[in-house]
């Protein structure tokens, strides 16, 4: 009998953050801190991510899925060990991360109020959680520009983040069809809890630019705000260009590999020597 192995692998990373300049996107400070307020949320939610699959992991029995399962774990634990390292540097910076930190506890603590105390509901936050990461990684990845724009010392970073969310971006989906999707009861808790992640995840990203601009004394600096806006939200923007991938979510039959993102990946993992 062959062996079941992981659909994709689990890469140990080190990075090291020392020589990072302080607006290390396109040297603009609106752009930097939209990564850096990704990255803020990131320990937490990833962290999030993991305890909402593992505490349901025990009634999962197809081998294949258990496996992409621990290799799912091991990806996201590595997420948050390396941004909670990076976060780290931009506290040195002079950065209140600990505060934003806070703020995403905040955040993630609504999942502790009844009626959303439980784990389906947790499970169908991450499902939604993991869809947004996954299509915002693969635009990213699309966008050779704003790639290309990432200081040196933080590409390899974000292109092997952004490259492991699409590896894994059907394992809490395949997760919950397979324990909960089963009728229109879960359709609407997965939808439901999409839309107020949708809310909390907007407010979070854009109250966190706030501040880091305010803590950067750049709060008035309105051409990196219109730079920046343009470039997030303008017709070809980062959080626009995503928007008919993220509305696609709301479809029955909708799973995350509608979205082909192999030639992405393929490309990329051969870019940082991964194959």
């Amino acid at each position: 009998m062959t062996a079941v192995t992981a659909s994709f692998p689990v890469r140990r990373q080190d990075f090291g953050f020392d020589e990072v300049p302080r607006h290390w996107v396109d040297s603009d400070p609106f752009m930097t801190h939209l990564f850096n307020a990704l990255s803020a949320l990131f320990p937490d939610g990833e962290r999030f991510f993991v305890d909402s699959v593992r505490a349901v992991r025990n009634q999962i029995n197809d081998p294949q899925l258990q496996k992409d399962i621990g290799a799912f774990i091991g990806q996201e634990a590595m997420h948050a060990k390396e941004h909670g390292h990076f976060n780290e540097g931009a506290i040195e910076q002079g950065f209140d991360i600990k505060k934003l930190e806070g703020w995403t506890r905040g955040f993630l603590s609504v999942s502790k109020l009844p009626p959303l105390n439980n784990k389906r509901v947790h499970l169908a936050a991450t499902v939604a959680l993991e869809h947004f990461t996954g299509i915002l990684s693969a635009q990213l990845l699309k966008r050779e520009d704003l790639v290309n724009a990432i200081d040196p010392s933080m590409r390899t970073l974000w292109a092997w983040h952004c490259i492991e969310e699409n590896e894994h971006k059907a394992v809490a989906f395949d997760t919950y069809e397979k324990l909960y999707d089963k009728g229109v009861v879960d359709y609407a808790i997965r939808m439901g809890t999409m839309a107020l992640i949708t809310t909390l995840i907007m407010v979070a990203i854009h109250s966190f630019i706030v501040e880091l601009m305010r803590e950067d004394k750049q709060l008035l600096n309105l051409r990196s705000w219109a730079k920046g806006l343009n470039r997030v939200w303008g017709p070809k923007g980062l959080f626009t260009a995503i928007v008919p991938e993220y509305l696609d979510y709301f479809k029955p039959s909708f799973h995350p590999w509608q979205h082909d993102t192999e030639f992405l990946l393929r490309k990329w993992r051969k870019q940082l020597g991964y194959d």
